[in-house]
């Protein structure tokens, strides 16, 4: 009886181990890709994501995360969205506009002050129906965006404290005409080179100086070819998580709601880590470089954005519908007269 009764209670045992397991089976597979490192403070957000949608949805949603481009670039992840092969990508400011033309507004230099008001822009009505739109017309939805940084001026010439200290500077900028009628705008000399050539060109004064993020500035060794930093935020950095929107829409309104709130953890997760990195850590670094850094006052940041606002409009009325253009820049506005009145 006792062998009996141990026999039944393993059978029991097991067949408790075995229902629970095929009880939790996932009604939906999230299969997400991206293309940093999974020690990036991105990746850490997708982990996030991951944690959330899995257990806010009971184990109804399975995420699947796949780093470092192992499906292949960022554009090839939202192409692989859009196809439906995959249900998240990630997006950026200079790869959406190829999906839905006016996102590149997004890539629009000196468009936002700061991250608070890009998140306030990413926020409004206006964008959300931009949004609404390129996932009606592209099938891909924005559903959460985190800053990695602005791109920031060096130089060896002098330090950039106002847009008229850009004049007759020699500066690289990448083959992007919003990027060469910035500078021209403030009065220097823009000059496309090639990224592999850029270290070489510095070395040897071909340019004068160059824009990018303050991790880029650091990890590709900047400092040693330049003297000069300029924190003055041009462009912003954009990491955004797409979703295949037919996909999104098979998915009951809870789950969608799921699914939104997780995407807005991870990217606050990312923006987070890499506020920290570009506001203390990585500046911190430069200077003990050796590089002098200077954060504009703002009076000075108001001379950047007054020099290329008139050439930065005129092209974006060309590629886009002047009156989205004028939209937007109405609403970039109506943000700031709320932020004034707040601290008033």
């Amino acid at each position: 009886m006792r062998n009996g009764l141990k026999i039944f209670t393993v059978a029991v045992m097991a067949a408790g181990l075995i229902v629970p397991a095929i009880a939790m089976a996932a009604d939906y597979t999230i299969r997400a890709s991206h293309s940093e490192a999974p020690e990036s403070p991105l990746h850490k957000g997708y982990l996030v994501f991951k944690a959330y949608v899995e257990g806010a949805s009971g184990g109804k949603i399975d995420v699947v995360i796949s780093p470092a481009g192992q499906l292949g670039s960022i554009t090839d992840g939202l192409e692989q969205a859009k196809a439906g092969a995959i249900q998240i990508a990630q997006g950026d400011e200079q790869t959406l506009d190829a999906f839905y033309k006016p996102m590149m507004i997004l890539a629009t230099p000196y468009l936002f002050a700061d991250d608070e008001e890009a998140r306030a822009f990413l926020t409004s009505d206006l964008f959300k129906k931009t949004n609404d739109e390129m996932a009606a017309k592209s099938g891909l939805r924005l559903l959460a965006a985190a800053s990695y940084g602005f791109r920031d001026f060096t130089n060896n010439v002098r330090p950039i404290k106002s847009a008229a200290d850009m004049k007759g500077i020699r500066m690289r900028v990448p083959p992007s005409p919003m990027s060469l009628a910035m500078v021209e705008a403030m009065g220097g000399s823009p000059t496309p080179i090639p990224w592999a050539e850029l270290y070489g060109a510095l070395q040897t004064g071909v340019v004068d100086g160059q824009e990018n993020p303050l991790g880029v500035i650091y990890d590709y060794s900047f400092y040693q070819v330049q003297k000069y930093l300029t924190v003055d935020n041009h462009q912003l950095g954009l990491n955004s998580i797409i979703i295949s929107e037919p996909f999104f829409q098979r998915l009951s309104p809870e789950l969608r709601e799921v699914v939104a709130v997780g995407a807005q953890m991870a990217a606050a997760t990312e923006y987070g880590e890499r506020n920290y990195q570009s506001r203390v850590v990585t500046v911190d670094a430069l200077r003990k470089k050796g590089m002098e850094v200077y954060f504009p006052t703002p009076a000075e940041s108001a001379t950047f954005r007054d020099a290329v606002k008139g050439p930065m409009q005129a092209y974006l009325n060309k590629e886009l519908d002047p009156a989205f253009v004028k939209a937007v820049y109405a609403e970039i506005e109506k943000i700031r007269a709320a932020r004034a009145s707040d601290v008033k």
